[in-house]
């Protein structure tokens, strides 16, 4: 008697990679389209790295899980970071230093109002909140969107977590430089740049 088969439902795939950013910018930035559960779309940003980073080496990637995602292998050139906003994946991938890339879409906050200008105050610092309130209310949303983005690629490319504002905090992330930003259908794509440091390991 054979065995059962086991039914499992065919896994979903991406739209083709969109191409962000120039081959050979400082940080490539790649966006992916899934519209399924995180897990799904870390699988399938898993599926991206490995299927890339063998097309350009020709050999397959090897990386370690971390939960700030994967950590190149030591002596990788390569080192990768991911962001998710609704259905999008945003990858990043450099060999200049350490990748941060964050994906935020305008209007997902307090609707361009003065919740905006708190939250900026409060997390981006008082520059930022300064030229928010100078917005038009139209256009503070979008602005909003594109700071924040940029502030989360610098945490990240850092290798921090969320953290107010302070002068002490700033003087972390003034290591990370915002290499692009991309406005792509109402998202702002932000990538940032960390030089690689010896003895302290990427992760994304």
């Amino acid at each position: 008697m054979n065995a059962p088969e086991t039914l499992s439902a065919a896994p979903l795939t991406p739209t083709p990679a969109l191409r962000l950013t120039g081959e050979g910018a400082p940080v490539e930035l790649w966006l992916l389209r899934l519209a399924t559960g995180r897990e799904g779309q870390r699988q399938a940003a898993r599926a991206w790295l490995a299927a890339e980073l063998s097309r350009r080496s020709g050999a397959a990637a090897r990386w370690t899980e971390t939960p700030k995602g994967p950590a190149m292998a030591p002596g990788s050139p390569w080192n990768s970071s991911f962001s998710y906003c609704g259905p999008y994946i945003l990858c990043g991938l450099s060999c200049q230093g350490v990748p941060g890339v964050d994906l935020a879409a305008a209007g997902n906050g307090a609707g361009g109002g003065d919740g905006d200008i708190d939250v900026a105050r409060l997390y981006c610092g008082p520059e930022v909140a300064a030229r928010l309130a100078a917005c038009a209310p139209a256009g503070r949303a979008d602005a909003f969107a594109r700071a924040w983005s940029a502030l989360e690629a610098r945490l990240k490319a850092c290798r921090r977590g969320l953290e107010e504002y302070t002068p002490v905090r700033e003087r972390h992330l003034a290591a990370a430089r915002l290499t692009g930003q991309v406005r792509h259908e109402g998202l702002w794509a932000s990538a940032a740049l960390c030089p690689l440091v010896r003895g302290v390991q990427q992760d994304g």
